[in-house]
């Protein structure tokens, strides 16, 4: 443990693959902090936008990929629960997490959404004053 290790790798839609990585760790004393690390890079795709110009500017802001993740932990287990606690966090995102994920429209929409957060982020920082 220690070392960030591929747990797991869903296809989802657009040929997009989440992918799981333990990054579980010693903390303290014989007790681990369990962490698994979910990312999704989804490739931006023009089709997705209302307009070239549009699709230039998302690029231009978040790049040719923007990176979903999540973070599943918990901390002070005791060494002898460290797998039975990962499996119940991996439970967990097959619950809850990857039927989001999985959705057909996932990809499009979250780009959109990280596309949107980011302009109006952009936006507000040019009506800051000093």
């Amino acid at each position: 443990m220690g070392s960030e290790v591929i747990v797991r790798e869903c296809n989802l839609a657009d040929g997009v693959t989440a992918v799981i990585r333990d990054n579980s760790r010693h903390y303290f004393g014989g007790y681990y902090h369990v962490r698994l690390q979910i990312s999704v890079d989804v490739p931006l795709n023009a089709t997705w936008f209302e307009s070239a110009p549009e699709y230039e500017d998302a690029v231009r802001i978040l790049g040719l990929t923007a990176c979903f993740s999540r973070t599943l932990e918990k901390m002070a287990v005791p060494q002898g629960e460290v797998d039975a606690v990962r499996q119940d966090l991996l439970n967990s995102f097959e619950a809850n997490l990857l039927p989001y994920l999985s959705r057909p429209d996932f990809p499009c929409r979250f780009v959109l959404s990280e596309y949107e957060k980011a302009r109006k982020s952009e936006d507000l920082r040019g009506y800051r004053t000093i």
